[in-house]
């Protein structure tokens, strides 16, 4: 009976020592991967994406100024969109055509509406040359 005993308290024993043994293993694990992760360089942004927001709200800017009535300060918005448009399409060469022409257009059109046509007529030169 004793030997029965013996087994079944050192069984038991063993167990509860393993189980001890892997909590005490996964929780170190944890702990250096959370400090390790916390330690670790945030994810870098492409630069293109930060300018490509940009020149999107720089549009709807636009395009809210100009049916408010504030021409100068839409004008001023166009020009802005345009240059940001000209950025992205010189950083990823081949994208952002379209959205370059459709902002150079735009800003053409703000310039005529405020008698500017010559540098409307540039402006609508550029746009054109991309085609």
């Amino acid at each position: 009976m004793n030997d029965l005993l013996h087994k079944l308290v050192s069984t038991v024993i063993t167990g509860a020592l393993i189980t001890l043994v892997g909590y005490l293993s996964v929780t170190v694990r944890r702990r250096r991967v959370a400090r390790e992760e916390a330690a670790a360089p945030g994810p870098v942004e492409d630069p293109t994406q930060t300018l490509l927001r940009q020149a999107q709200q720089l549009d709807v800017n636009r395009d809210e100024l100009a049916i408010q009535g504030r021409q100068a300060e839409a004008l001023a918005r166009a020009g802005e969109a345009a240059d940001a448009w000209r950025a992205l399409t010189l950083a990823r060469p081949g994208r952002f055509q379209a959205e370059r022409r459709a902002a150079l257009d735009r800003l053409s059109e703000l310039l005529d509406a405020e008698g500017q046509e010559q540098q409307a007529a540039q402006i609508r030169q550029e746009a054109t040359g991309l085609s």
